[in-house]
């Protein structure tokens, strides 16, 4: 146990001590108090609406003066789309009655703004309906929430940075060759190691939330998906110490890796369902899942368990992959 401590100690000292890694350490809490001050100006662009298709076209015209509208089959099409990233309000038809969906977490504007509009359409026109606001309970702000999500795995990377450019020091150093010849087993090398990617996003995690301004989470879920997603850091550091001889290649590796793991979030926020197979391989697609679902509230802990058993699977699998193939023999220890 002394050991482990030691070789953990040992690297984030030398984290806080490196310009390079101190900045892979902070960049993104940092990162995340600047975006803060944008999140409400994005919140409070144009007004989009969703409505189902019962609703005249008359309205849905007259809508159109206003902002963006999209038509769906049925109120599951139009909840389902106001539970997405972006701002929309949702107006469906039950009889003669008019209802205004809101997920709870909009701009003001966008919920006066839609009362008003319809109040304008409807009884401008002396019409004889009604309508009613439904609020759909979320808190968060959908531009908040993807921000966050996605900057819990920009920490996850980095933090991985981090386990491997202190390999990428330790080979450059012969500091590996030196503890080849000490009772060290090669278990206590690789959990000291990935120790500073462990803990690192579970410290900096909740700053990272706070500073976004995220509420009303489920703090058991959160917990369990950073920790479960920290698998992440490790495979990245791992990865990147073995694959590296030195700094200049490590920064390269760290690149293709950030391009191949920030790609599953752009797809998982672009690309249609029946498409998203195409990124089950990437470990940050399920976790990017969770962590979103976990912000909106509306994922439930078998949801949470399928999503990690995802992430941690294959990244233990992509691991034993690399060490299969003898890419990772540079940890000449005891076993």
């Amino acid at each position: 146990m002394r050991r482990i401590f030691n070789i953990f100690k040992r690297d984030l000292s030398g984290s806080l001590r490196d310009s390079l890694l101190l900045y892979m350490i902070i960049a993104p809490v940092i990162l995340a108090l600047v975006l803060r001050f944008f999140i409400a100006g994005a919140d409070a662009a144009a007004l989009q609406f969703a409505v189902d298709k019962n609703v005249e076209g008359e309205i849905i015209e007259e809508l159109r003066k206003y902002g963006r509208v999209e038509v769906f089959d049925d109120e599951k099409g139009v909840e389902k789309r106001i539970w997405g990233a972006d701002d929309v309000a949702g107006i469906i038809k039950v009889g003669d009655e008019y209802k205004i969906i809101l997920e709870g977490n909009e701009s003001g504007d966008t919920k006066e703004l839609t009362q008003m509009i319809m109040q304008d359409i409807l009884y401008h026109k002396d019409t004889g309906v009604n309508f009613i606001v439904k609020d759909l309970g979320r808190k968060n702000s959908p531009v908040a929430v993807v921000e966050a999500a996605s900057l819990l795995l920009m920490l996850f990377v980095l933090s991985g940075a981090v386990i491997g450019f202190n390999i990428i020091e330790e080979k450059e150093s012969q500091t590996l060759s030196a503890l080849s010849v000490t009772p060290m087993k090669r278990y206590e090398y690789i959990i000291g190691k990935s120790l500073t990617g462990i803990l690192l996003p579970l410290i900096l995690g909740y700053i990272l939330i706070w500073f976004l301004g995220i509420k009303n989470v489920d703090s058991g879920k959160l917990f369990v998906m950073t920790l479960c997603g920290t698998i992440i850091a490790v495979l990245v550091g791992f990865i990147v110490g073995s694959l590296s001889g030195n700094q200049i290649a490590g920064i390269a590796n760290l690149k293709v890796l950030g391009i191949i793991l920030s790609g599953s979030v752009v797809g998982a926020l672009m690309l249609p369902e029946d498409k998203q197979f195409l990124l089950y391989w990437i470990p940050t697609y399920w976790s990017f899942k969770g962590f979103y679902g976990t912000f909106i509230g509306n994922i439930s802990w078998r949801q949470i368990i399928i999503y990690n058993a995802w992430a941690v699977g294959l990244s233990i699998f992509i691991l034993s992959l690399f060490k299969r193939k003898g890419v990772m023999n540079f940890i000449q220890l005891n076993r």
